[in-house]
């Protein structure tokens, strides 16, 4: 019997010297054999795993000096989503550091792994003849000159594949510590347990997770000998005195995983390959152990196959992560039961050994952070996480980081944040600065833009100093802008982190219920069969439930019934924590009407409620339509009329017709009509014409599908042919305005942030009045002016 298997090998070199990778002028940061704590580790393991870069910072032509990086990089290299955890002996896992093939093992002994060093040079495990990977296979830096793909020579610079066990020691360190890194083992054996084909079909085995200590750009991953095979001599029988072996050949391939990233190939053998999906392939038809044709055969096959070289992902990112992959073409599937080989005592461990390494430039002078999806805002003092766990990182849909010059004036530069929530200023000049988030991106050079957020997103904090492991939002102003950070000569500045969060939705109730005797008292929860207070808040409740167990605000209570909770009155504006709806209960007190309501809205865990508290409508029986406004407004632009409304119910509503007369006694004409949706919390909009020197009524006919119907309020226009009648100034303003124009009667004046944030309401008894907004930041605000017939207009104000 002959049996054997070749196998390639992985290894995470994080850092290669000058001697083995090409690299820009300003050096490299590498991995050597003083990158790790214990180079003695043996594995099979599955623990995450650490390599701390060094800095190589001389060029090709003076040789390789490694030294202590000035500003730590640390990359932790770890597994996840692991499919496979059928144990063999001492592995139980697809993906392990320090594992390897087997041969026979007799005796009955179980089926294991080859005890491996988790931390080893780069051709420690292999003859010259196996065809390792060569010179001209690689590129280490990310601005270096991408190589062709190397076909049986090259120019470039890569492993030595003459290194037997080390190499040279040419830093000096006394061993030949240039090409150490991580040794990864993938285990095929539960793919033949499985039955799964050898096919050419990708099975997907987890992940390999890179996470570096600080944002990184564009780094560099090398990876060497994608590929392998396992064969073996079938029994001899009468019907085949003499067969054939039979091969299966293998190879590991990646997907990076990375959301909103792309990648390009930098050198590699010609069977190397990185597509436009960021998948790094091997495209030989019959993947094997070898990276160079070097004419070693065995039992009539080539070792010839793997695939190596360096592929650059570009961007900023903290981490890296790479789906696995398993493919397979051949005889037979990955491996073969023991009664079907010839003189063996059992069948050995099939698995592939492979390497991979990870190098970029050294930065110069940076400023990066992140931007953290902070569900508690600053309830413990850190955005970085919630309640002692780590908060998820976002970039909200589309947010820019602005470099600031140190009056906050002027844009430096900007940077779109990544999806994954990671931002990075490379190449900063010494001076000072801070940072602003904003969806506007800022233009170098040019004014700062105004800061905002996407729709329903506020900002929870930032941190304040920009020291290693400060992760409180302690700079004391939430606004999007950071303290100030001065850069220095060789700065790597990190932790510039922001908080952001999204604001909670209440729902809306129309409940009918036969008519209430004064006096009746009802629990606002199935006890009654009433609805539940009910929201939903994208971090802490996702999916929209009951509000039991969380806190709720009263913002408005009905004027005809009492609301107590636990036997005390409702206050309206007060919170109440850990809401039990079987302590909230309603008591009709008259006077007779045909409906009560309340507003309610859900506070989330960083204590901000919905701004938009929900309706909670009581509806007697036999009472109004089923048709419930909760806003109906009329808006002038220029001499258009828009109307708005939107409704809290459409129980078997059937449409809106809207009316509109020149004259408050005169018969209404229907102008337009829109069809009912019954989706309650429906906003509906139409517009209107309107004639300079002419006062116009609008009102809205609810019909319902028996026939029955009633009127909207009435709300007022007038358009006097220049399409303004309100005037705000000055704008931009310093300390206070003036608004004139206005209606006669009490009007009530609202401002809000760009981000529909209220934050001042003031009353105006007469056509003009001053408001202070002294306290205000400076920014974009828009302003809301309420009459007291009901007619609204809606402005903007910018505040210096």
């Amino acid at each position: 019997m002959y049996l054997q298997k070749l196998k390639s090998a992985f290894v995470i070199v994080c850092l290669m010297s000058s001697a083995v990778l090409s690299r820009a002028q300003q050096g490299t940061l590498e991995c050597t054999s003083q990158s790790f704590t214990n180079l003695s580790l043996q594995g099979p393991t599955a623990a995450p795993q650490t390599a701390t870069f060094r800095e190589d910072s001389q060029n090709l032509t003076t040789g390789t000096l490694f030294k202590t990086y000035a500003t730590p990089l640390t990359a932790v290299v770890s597994f996840a989503n692991q499919v496979f955890t059928t144990s063999y002996s001492n592995i139980d896992r697809g993906i392990v550091f320090g594992g390897g093939n087997t041969g026979s093992v007799g005796g009955g002994q179980p089926q294991q792994s080859a005890v491996r060093l988790v931390y080893n040079t780069f051709n420690a495990d292999f003859a010259a003849a196996a065809g390792e990977p060569q010179n001209g296979m690689y590129v280490s830096s990310p601005t270096g000159t991408i190589v062709p793909r190397f076909n049986l020579g090259g120019n470039g610079v890569g492993f030595d594949g003459s290194g037997l066990q080390g190499g040279t020691d040419i830093d000096n360190f006394g061993d030949a510590d240039w090409n150490y890194g991580f040794a990864l083992f993938t285990n095929v054996e539960p793919l033949f347990d499985a039955g799964l084909p050898a096919n050419n079909t990708r099975h997907y085995y987890g992940d390999i997770v890179i996470k570096f200590n600080r944002p990184v750009k564009n780094p560099v991953l090398h990876f060497g000998g994608m590929g392998g095979s396992y064969n073996y001599l079938p029994r001899a029988t009468v019907g085949n005195p003499s067969p054939t072996r039979q091969i299966c050949y293998f190879t590991t391939e990646f997907d990076i995983a990375n959301a909103g990233v792309t990648s390009n190939f930098m050198a590699g053998n010609e069977f190397f390959d990185v597509n436009a999906s960021n998948q790094i392939l091997n495209s030989s038809t019959t993947p094997n152990a070898g990276s160079i044709p070097n004419g070693s055969t065995t039992n009539g096959f080539l070792n010839y196959g793997a695939a190596s070289g360096s592929v650059r992902v570009n961007g900023n990112v903290s981490e890296v992560t790479l789906r696995v992959y398993v493919r397979g073409t051949g005889q037979f599937n990955f491996s073969k039961n023991q009664a079907d080989i010839d003189g063996a005592d059992r069948d050995p461990l099939n698995g592939d050994f492979f390497r991979m390494s990870v190098s970029l430039d050294k930065p110069t002078q940076q400023i990066s952070g992140n931007v953290f999806n902070d569900r508690d805002g600053l309830v413990d003092n850190n955005i970085n996480q919630s309640v002692g766990v780590a908060n998820p990182k976002t970039n909200a849909g589309g947010l820019f980081a602005n470099l600031l010059n140190a009056a906050g004036t002027t844009v430096v530069a900007s940077v779109p944040v990544g999806n994954d929530g990671v931002y990075l200023f490379d190449n900063v000049a010494s001076a000072s600065y801070t940072v602003q988030l904003s969806t506007n991106q800022g233009t170098p050079g040019q004014p700062t833009p105004i800061t905002a957020l996407p729709t329903n997103w506020v900002n929870t904090g930032e941190n304040g100093a920009n020291t290693p492991g400060n992760v409180v939002g302690d700079d004391g102003t939430v606004n999007g802008i950071s303290a100030s950070i001065t850069v220095a000569a060789n700065d790597i500045k990190t932790e510039v982190n922001f908080g952001i969060e999204r604001l909670p939705e209440s729902v809306n109730f129309t409940r009918v219920i036969p008519s209430p005797s004064i006096g009746t008292v009802m629990t606002l929860s199935p006890l009654s069969n009433l609805p539940v207070l009910t929201g939903s808040d994208p971090e802490d409740q996702p999916v929209s439930g009951t509000l039991s167990g969380k806190t709720v605000v009263l913002t408005n209570l009905p004027n005809n019934a009492t609301l107590t909770y636990n036997g005390v009155a409702v206050v309206s504006g007060t919170p109440i924590p850990n809401y039990n709806p079987n302590l909230l209960t309603i008591t009709f007190n008259g006077p007779a009407q045909a409906s009560s309501q309340f507003n309610y809205a859900y506070v989330d865990a960083s204590g901000r409620p919905d701004p938009s508290p929900a309706l909670y409508r009581l509806v007697w029986s036999g009472g109004p339509l089923a048709i419930t406004l909760t806003d109906f407004t009329a808006i002038k632009n220029n001499c258009i009329a828009g109307l708005t409304w939107k409704t809290a119910s459409e129980i078997n509503a059937l449409r809106f017709e809207i009316e509109v007369s020149n004259n408050s006694n005169a018969v209404y004409n229907k102008v337009g009509s829109l069809n009912a949706t019954a989706t309650n919390g429906k906003t509906y909009q139409f517009t209107y014409p309107m004639q300079a020197g002419t006062q116009y009524y609008f009102r809205l006919k609810m019909i319902d599908k028996d026939g029955s119907f009633k009127y909207s309020d009435v709300r007022t226009l007038t358009c006097d042919g220049k399409g303004t009648i309100i005037t705000i100034a000055p704008n931009p303003v310093a300390d206070q305005f003036v608004i004139s124009g206005m209606e006669n009667g009490r009007n009530t004046i609202s401002i809000f942030t760009s981000n529909g944030q209220l934050i001042k309401t003031q009353t105006i008894a007469q056509p003009q009045g001053y408001v202070k907004i002294s306290n205000l930041a400076a920014g974009m605000y828009s302003v809301k002016i309420i009459s007291e017939k009901g007619n609204v207009t809606v402005g903007k104000l910018i505040k210096n």
